[in-house]
């Protein structure tokens, strides 16, 4: 019935308010009207992804320093790190490099705050669903009490850049989703409270929300399948020095685009542990309830999905549907131009999509119109971080892949799950 449900106008099935359901959006994010109102959304569809090709050597810079912090330097001793704890704040950095510059992005006291913030909305969010609508209210009261305090601490360092920006001409803005908040917020009347700081930094800190949790479980997940595999380091590997040897030190759109081996590792990845295993999930909001394909009626206030679970692991879609293969989506790249798609492949090659495509056979980031708006940018965000520990980093292989956890209807990578790293003598960038 996936057809169907895509086809289904707001009106009807609401995407929106299921995804403000799941979370108890509207409380969590202390502000109903930034959830319910996401004046931010434009801002990723239109600016964030139409500047990515100048933002990509910012992001791959940020993230090498990021690296160096928390997996070290040495190359002479092995270590085991944490991935949760370690790749969370490598994901924070690179992210807000793009959202408010290299200074406050690698401000400690900004970032640990930030990620503060995301695990207690998440928490927090979850825990109010164990209790009936009419409690909610009281005890949203009480449990976001730690979310309030953490939002504090970071609105003493957001609220300063939007008062330095919005006092700027904005032919000054530098190329950050701060200042594009800034120019959107111009649409607002003079008395709109999205005009001020607070709420412009509120709006960062939902994209935060969105930025870091889901790319760092992302990019967990595909450290954890990657070295799980000798053959599918080994080819990753060779496909990053390869790069390397043509571009250097420069990352742009191209480069990541004539890494297909690493995109289709990161496609296969999003496949086989997809974060949410309900997919699609839709509010009924018409008073008349949603009468389905086969006849049944459904009323008022039920959410309905999909199994993207049950979708992800089908045989007859994806042959050998519960195994990493890391070039089950790999295109073919002739003098660094892709060949035309459908051409034979391997016996498990299932298409050629590369990891922000969307179709009916592979929902993680949603289809049709409420497909994730922010997916060009995590997904190159994940792919440097691996390119970087490619090249950078030695890493043992694991003798098993730690499993992933589910919580709820959420599929994650364990958080004690660790890897043992040292820093190549000669790091080829």
């Amino acid at each position: 019935m996936l057809s169907w449900l895509i086809s289904q106008p707001e009106a009807c099935l609401s995407a929106k308010w299921a995804q403000m359901d799941a979370l108890n959006i509207p409380t969590t994010f202390l502000r109903p009207e930034i959830g319910l109102n996401p004046a931010h959304e434009p801002v990723v569809r239109r600016d964030l992804t139409a500047h990515l090709d100048r933002l990509e050597a910012d992001i791959w810079e940020e993230v090498g320093m990021a690296l160096e912090v928390v997996w070290g330097k040495d190359s002479q001793s092995w270590r085991e790190v944490n991935l949760d704890h370690t790749i969370r704040r490598v994901v924070a950095r690179a992210a807000n490099r793009v959202f408010v510059g290299d200074k406050l992005c690698r401000n400690d006291d900004y970032i640990e705050n930030s990620i503060r913030y995301v695990t207690q909305v998440s928490a927090v969010g979850l825990l109010m669903n164990l209790f009936p609508s009419w409690v909610k209210r009281f005890v949203g009261v009480i449990f976001t009490t730690p979310i309030r305090i953490t939002y504090s601490r970071c609105s003493k360092h957001l609220i300063p850049v939007f008062s330095e920006l919005t006092s700027m001409e904005s032919s000054a803005y530098p190329c950050l989703f701060s200042s594009w908040l800034v120019t959107n917020a111009d649409k607002f009347s003079l008395s709109s409270p999205e005009r001020t700081p607070d709420y412009l930094s509120r709006r960062i800190m939902a994209l935060n929300f969105a930025a870091i949790h889901t790319s760092t479980m992302t990019t967990c997940n595909l450290l954890l399948d990657v070295f799980s595999s000798v053959s599918s380091k080994s080819f990753l590997y060779e496909e990053s020095l390869d790069s390397s040897s043509r571009w250097d030190k420069i990352c742009n759109r191209t480069r990541l685009n004539q890494m297909p081996r690493l995109d289709s590792a990161l496609r296969e990845s999003l496949r086989l542990w997809g974060v949410v295993a309900k997919a699609m999930s839709r509010k009924i909001i018409h008073p008349d309830g949603a009468i389905l394909p086969t006849g049944q009626h459904l009323p008022q206030g039920v959410t309905v999905c999909i199994s993207g679970w049950g979708l992800h692991h089908d045989e007859a879609i994806y042959p050998q549907p519960f195994e990493f293969v890391h070039d089950r989506f790999m295109r073919t790249l002739i003098d660094g131009q892709e060949k035309a798609k459908g051409e034979k492949g391997a016996s498990t090659r299932s298409s050629t999509a590369t990891a922000v495509e969307i179709d009916e056979r592979f929902v993680t980031w949603g289809v049709g119109k409420h497909a994730c708006p922010g997916r060009f940018f995590a997904v190159d965000v994940v792919k440097i971080i691996l390119a970087h520990v490619l090249l950078e980093y030695e890493v043992e292989i694991l003798d098993r892949r730690a499993e992933n956890m589910w919580i709820e209807y959420n599929v994650i990578p364990p958080h004690d799950a660790t890897l043992r790293v040292k820093r190549r003598g000669v790091v080829s960038l």
